[in-house]
Parts: structure tokens; sequence; C-alpha cells
């Protein structure tokens, strides 16, 4: 379905409800709000009672806006061009977060990003509204309409042209109830991923710091451990390393037979996304001894450097980027156990000490070999490894349940606001 800005484009070839109508933004507001910054040199004008806000803090998820970005005085105020959307109405994004959208649970002040929408209560139900900005369609609608050089905003005008499907009020509650609920389910699974995520951190600090046989602990040049444990250096676990391949990204083709992973292909858990791997036309001969295998331990030496990962397998051929280092180890050390304990909080700030470089900071493959590592019995490497995997499968499932949340929740979004899914058995007046 394509919106179009011309109101009088509001025909019977939409296809929606019987019950259902169409209008402008325009035909149910009362009064569209400009905003402003007042000066941030005068001191005066700021840290005061007004709640205030730019586009910065409001998501694209968002729907609700319960808090201020910051708080502005009587006199910031009246000094600049913002003024106040009282709550319980519509906020946008219209010079900068274009087409997110908002309603205001307090009164707000805004920034010259944001318009506000004085909305009519007998005619719409804001937090419907809100949840309507977020359809494919109106997405389309401001993207095709943004406007500028540095700064690509939309008009006045425009924002007041677009067309929103309108069911009665009763239905327009139920929906935004259904989609509230399904929201709210996806923000409780990413709680207790926040959580688990917690648990993990504290269970690492305890693992690297106790280990799993309750055993006496010492003190060491790089902190506590379990006595039975040796400090040794990680080049003394090392059979061979190389630095990733470079070449030029003109290479760079999706028809190409070599996959390259990149420092930007690996989260900050050393996990990689094999399927943002970009493939390159190469000839292997000259870079085959830089092809990755089962088991390599990489280490990212700049960008986001001192991440530690675990190259498993993939259907093509894998050449690390220029920005990795590629570690074989011994047998004496599980690659996982290390992986976990560089990328614990006490292995990434020791392994950020032995970077260089005033600007963007970089590991040397001769600093790294010097990084002194915790050596336990491979039985109780292979203990905390069990330990520490649980937790990411754990994670992994959360996750998964919030990334089916968040599909069930666009899928549902775009059917309820076109009327091919109707909750009217829902849509008390009371709701």
């Amino acid at each position: 379905m394509n919106y179009v800005a011309d109101s009088s484009d509001i025909t019977e070839s939409k296809s929606i409800p019987n019950n259902w109508e169409t209008a402008c933004l325009a035909d149910f507001a009362i009064e569209f709000i400009s905003g402003g910054t007042p000066s941030t040199k005068e001191s005066d004008f700021w840290d005061g009672e007004i709640p205030w806000t730019t586009s910065a803090p409001i998501s694209e998820q968002d729907v609700l806006l319960c808090k201020a970005q910051r708080f502005i005085t009587q006199r910031g105020l009246k000094s600049s061009a913002s003024n106040i959307v009282p709550k319980g109405n519509l906020i946008v994004g219209t010079r900068v977060g274009v087409g997110k959208a908002v309603t205001n649970t307090i009164d707000m002040a805004i920034s010259q990003d944001l318009t506000g929408v004085v909305l009519n209560y007998e005619k719409v139900q804001p937090e419907y509204i809100s949840y309507y900005f977020k359809t494919q369609a109106v997405q389309q609608f401001f993207n095709g309409r943004k406007r500028g050089t540095t700064i690509k905003g939309v008009s006045r005008s425009d924002l007041q042209s677009l067309v929103i499907n309108l069911p009665p009020l009763p239905e327009q509650r139920a929906i935004a109830r259904a989609l509230r609920a399904v929201q709210a389910a996806r923000e409780a699974r990413l709680r207790e991923i926040a959580l688990e995520r917690e648990r993990k951190a504290a269970l690492m600090e305890h693992l690297f710091t106790h280990g799993t046989r309750g055993e006496p602990t010492k003190r060491t040049e790089i902190g506590e451990m379990p006595e039975s444990w040796e400090v040794v250096k990680f080049g003394k676990v090392i059979i061979s390393s190389a630095f990733g391949p470079r070449f030029s990204s003109n290479y760079y083709d999706p028809d190409g037979s070599v996959a390259t992973l990149r420092t930007t292909d690996l989260d900050n858990e050393g996990n990689i996304n094999y399927s943002t791997m970009p493939l390159a036309k190469l000839e292997l001969d000259g870079f085959k001894q830089h092809l990755l295998k089962s088991n390599d331990f990489l280490i990212t030496r700049s960008g986001t450097c001192g991440i530690a990962a675990i190259f498993e397998a993939f259907e093509k051929p894998v050449l690390p980027g220029a920005f990795i280092i590629r570690f074989r180890l011994s047998n004496e050390i599980n690659p996982l156990f290390l992986k976990y304990y560089v990328n614990s909080q006490q292995g990434r700030n020791r392994i950020l000490q032995l970077a260089g470089g005033a600007v963007q900071k970089n590991l040397s493959g001769t600093s790294l070999r010097t990084f002194q590592i915790p050596l336990p019995l491979l039985v109780d490497q292979d203990a905390i490894v069990r330990s520490l995997i649980a937790c990411d499968s754990k994670i992994a499932a959360l996750d998964h349940e919030a990334h089916l949340h968040d599909k069930l929740f666009r899928a549902m979004l775009e059917e309820l606001m076109t009327g091919r899914l109707r909750v009217g058995a829902l849509a008390t007046p009371s709701s």
C-alpha cells in the first residue's frame, strides 16, 4: 500500500474494513507545535524544571516517551523557539530521526528536531497513532520526502498530509493494547537477557578467580586464582600465527568464491556472524597459507581490538581480514577457555594495556605473545567452558524468543493497521 501526500486521494482503492475511514494527520490534529534549543552558552537556561528532549533518546521501537533528555528553565523556554507539547499527544521526528513517533506521558518541551501534534481525542487514540507511524508504508512515506543537504528533514506540509487508516476508537484502543502486549513480551525477554549477561559476567569473574573445585587460591601477577593453576605467556600455547592478508576492496564481489572475515563481523563476545562476511574474487593460490581452519583462534588487533573468537566452519574458504591475527594453539589449552578468559572483563582490561597507538589502539603479534594467561589443568578448563556454554545457550534461547516476538510484532502491526487482522472482539469502550 502506498500512501500519498495529496489528501484528495483518499479513496476506496485503499482496502480497509467498511467501518474504517482514512484521513490526513491534519484532519484530526488540533495544533502542530515547533521546537527549538535554548543557547547552551547560557547556564541559567538549563537544569530547570521543564522536561526537554531532542530525537536522540527516542528509538524507532519506542511508543511512549516518559522522561526528559534534559531540563530547561522558564527563561530558556522563552528565549528559544522551543515549545511544550502537552502530555498525551504525539511527538514526531521531522528534522533528525525522521519518522520516529511517540506519545509523551508528561508535558515535554521539544527541540527543532521534533514536531508536536496535539490530537483530537474524539477521533484518535494517541498510542494507536504512535504505532501507526511504525508501519512500512509510513516509513516509506517519510523516506521519500526527506529533503536537505546536510540535515535531511520533512516539511510541515508533508507531515500534515500523511494519510492514516482510522478504525473506530474502541478498535484503535484494542489494536494498541494487542501490540503493546507483544512488545511487553519482547521487552521481558530483553530484560532477562540483560540479567543473564550480568550473571554470566559475575560467573566468569568467580570461575577465573576460584575455579570449579573450591580449592585454596593464591595471589599472582595477573590476580587471584586457584593454587593449582599456572600463569604462562600466551606464546607458550601458540603453535603458529599469521596476520590476515591485505587486498583491495575492489575484489569484493557477491559472486566471489572466498569469504572474508572482518572485525565488524564479530560482536563484543567474539561471536562470528558468518552471514555478514563479504565475498571476494581472488585467486586462492596466493592466499592458501592464510585460509582459516576449524578451531583457529582469532584476536582483533585494531579497531575494536582485543576481541577473541574461534573460527568454526563455513561453506566457502575464509580469509581473516587485515585487522585480525590468526593463532593455532597447542593441545594443552582449550580454545574456548582462552576465548572466555580474553573476553572477560579481567582479560579485556589486561589485553588492552598491551595496545599501542595514540588515536587508534593496535595490538601487535609480539606483544600478544607476552600476554600472561591462566593455565589450569585441561579437566578444569573443560569444566569452566561447560558452565559458560550453558550461560550462552540460555542467552541464545532468550535472544531467539525476543527475535520471534519482534517478528510477530512486525507482522501484527502491518495486518492490524490495514484491517486484515481484526481485534473487534477485544475492542470494548472501557479499554
